[in-house]
């Protein structure tokens, strides 16, 4: 029986794998870049954030993991350009890559916030997945996951026709997921994406940082199944399977994580 638990065991570990992490100094980026190292992975950490990017880094090297930090203007080709080849200069290849970067508040000019959106959500994570391939196919294979959302997969609220850039960018993040997914099968890459429902992360924290609204919004208010916040590393755990071997058959696939809200 120990055999048989070690070779399960064995699918989920990292250990030869590269990964980039886009959006990793906080949320679910960092929880999939924690838990990618745990797993025996060696991690680039990328964000705009830079002082929170390098902690990260520092923190996860000094618990025993192999770990750098690189910036990264998610919206810009060019820096997600340069920040795919800081990690193959430093590591030598790369296996692994997770779209997760994000934005509690964009700051847009008037006129300007559907744009943006779609910059951050759509065209970031394209320009990295454009980019990351040709690297993957050099390794042999590879597992791209992007972190989408439920308002990727139904309606997603908004006030205006503007701030409707969220969900729009999200369903295309899902729709670009199946179409790289189909055209990277048989060179042995994987893309999926992960669908996160109410997660604690500084996105929003202005929901939960009070107890009372917190409790308001997810039991009245959403009504989510399970009566609680999802945690990011409950998101990151999900991360780090489609990364690893133990999900060599799933391609094309958004995964919602959301506590069974989208269930009802």
């Amino acid at each position: 029986m120990s055999e048989l638990v070690d070779a399960s065991r064995g699918l989920f570990r990292m250990d030869d794998k590269v990964a980039l992490v886009i959006g990793a100094a906080s949320g679910i980026g960092l929880a999939s870049a924690e838990m990618f190292a745990e797993a025996g992975a060696t991690v680039m950490l990328a964000d705009n954030d830079e002082a929170a990017g390098q902690v990260a880094a520092d923190d996860i090297n000094r618990r025993g993991g192999t770990a750098a930090f690189t910036f990264v203007d998610a919206s810009a080709e060019p820096s997600v350009v340069a920040a795919i080849a800081a990690t193959v200069a430093m590591f030598g290849r790369l296996q692994v890559l997770v779209n997760s970067a994000g934005a509690g508040d964009l700051h847009s000019a008037p006129g300007q916030a559907w744009h943006d959106f779609v910059d951050l959500y759509l065209k970031g994570p394209y320009y990295a997945c454009l980019h990351a391939v040709d690297e993957m196919v050099r390794a042999g294979g590879g597992s791209i996951v992007n972190i989408a959302s439920i308002g990727g997969i139904t309606g997603s609220v908004s006030s205006n026709v503007e701030g409707s850039g969220y969900g729009t960018a999200k369903h295309g993040l899902v729709g670009l997921t199946r179409t790289m997914a189909l055209a990277y099968a048989k060179q042995n890459i994987r893309v999926n994406a992960v669908c996160p429902g109410y997660v604690k992360t500084a996105i929003t924290s202005f929901l939960y940082a009070d107890p009372e609204t917190s409790r308001r919004v997810i039991s009245e208010d959403l009504r989510v199944p399970m009566d609680r916040w999802g945690e990011p590393r409950e998101v990151g755990a999900v991360v780090t399977f489609l990364a690893s071997d133990a999900a060599s058959f799933i391609t094309g696939q958004p995964i919602v994580v959301d506590g069974g809200f989208m269930a009802r």
